[in-house]
């Protein structure tokens, strides 16, 4: 019995050895890990946590949404689907056609028809010039309905070629809950855009950097015209840099705001609410309190060495930390493993590894080791 575990065995070694091999090919130059992937738990101080990120707060606005721009994750959505009246944030689209025409310098004639829209205005005069750049201030600033028929008419001829315009472009970034039947946003049968749509529709608006400097705007004189930005939340919260509000009977108060924290952004959503800054500022509030972007970098140490080719201890330097966007639970679980690579190339600032950084199986990112100076 004994002599035929032995056989067994002695079939098994080879194979052992030819399974090694294959699993080398192609898998880069030897390394050294200082560590394993440890398993996850769950303590109560992280199930109380996961409980409290998941109960936003009770806000008074019909339709939110809470989304973070770089990872597009929405992480909190109340009625985002559903189709509203939306105000004034209807000029997003109507900044987002002018911008995409490119021609910010282009001087556009104020239209007689501009001055009979009525609401918010920028109290332009028929038959004035300004350009197109200054409209976009009076459109994102005070919110002027003149501007707006004056770049819609600019652009189209017509206000109604324009929405027809704005309803293509709709579609073609896939805003299925949207519709326009002006350019300005006040209210009208068959005039509606839902919460996600809107945040959609804001990010692409943001990718020009004019738009994103406009919107962060607080004072500007334009043509002239000295203006002042409605937006209250930009001078509420430090972190705020846009982007519009929107206020009418039938779509109660909206806004779309925007907070960038070290170089992330993160956009508010509200429709049909009767305190949007408060809603706003809730939400937000518990955003921090729960999410947010995580640097993974380890630090120069001196744990953080390794020999070289001559025996000798040698400090290793850290490359370029990445970030990760992760609920603030979550950051316990992340952990360091250091791999070295076991090559000849030991001069200052060579290769000399990575470090991944694992939750549980899940690799969220790296940073490179270099060898420091002898």
């Amino acid at each position: 019995m004994q002599k035929g575990r032995t056989v067994s065995q002695s079939r098994l070694l080879p194979c052992l050895i030819s399974l090694l091999a294959l699993l080398s090919v192609a898998a880069g130059p030897p390394v050294q890990r200082d560590g394993s992937r440890s398993p996850l738990r769950l303590y109560p101080h992280q199930v109380s946590s996961i409980r409290q990120a998941a109960q936003w707060p009770v806000v008074q606005a019909q339709s939110a949404l809470v989304a973070d721009v770089d990872t597009n994750q929405v992480l909190m959505a109340k009625q985002a689907d559903v189709p509203r009246p939306m105000a004034s944030t209807t000029k997003i689209m109507t900044a987002l056609l002018a911008l995409e025409r490119g021609d910010l310098d282009r001087v556009a004639t104020v239209p007689a028809a501009a001055l009979t829209v009525g609401g918010s205005s920028m109290y332009l005069q028929a038959g004035e010039t300004l350009t197109v750049e200054d409209l976009l201030y009076g459109l994102l600033l005070v919110s002027a309905n003149d501007a707006a028929v004056t770049i819609a008419l600019d652009i189209a001829g017509s206000e109604d070629a324009f929405v027809a315009l704005m309803n293509r472009r709709a579609s073609e970034l896939g805003l299925t809950q949207t519709h326009f039947m002006n350019a300005h946003g006040l209210d009208a049968p068959g005039h509606y855009a839902s919460a996600r749509d809107l945040y959609q529709l804001t990010v692409s608006a943001l990718r020009y950097p004019v738009f994103a400097r406009i919107v962060a705007t607080v004072n500007h004189n334009a043509g002239g015209y000295a203006l002042t930005n409605i937006n209250e939340l930009l001078t509420l919260d430090a972190h705020a840099d846009g982007v519009k509000t929107g206020t009418t009977d039938e779509a109660g108060e909206c806004l779309i705001g925007s907070v960038n924290q070290d170089g992330h952004r993160t956009i508010v959503v509200i429709l049909g609410s009767t305190q949007r800054y408060a809603d706003a500022n809730d939400l937000l509030a518990h955003y921090r309190s729960f999410y947010g972007w995580m640097t993974l970098s380890v630090p120069d140490s001196a744990l953080n060495r390794a020999r070289d080719r001559a025996g000798e201890w040698r400090f290793l330097t850290t490359g370029p930390a990445s970030t990760v966007f992760i609920p603030r639970w979550q950051r316990p679980w992340v952990q360091p493993l250091r791999e070295r690579l076991l090559d000849d190339n030991d001069q200052a600032g060579a290769p000399a590894g990575v470090v991944h950084f694992l939750q549980g199986d899940q690799d969220l990112g790296t940073q490179p080791l270099l060898w420091g100076a002898y």
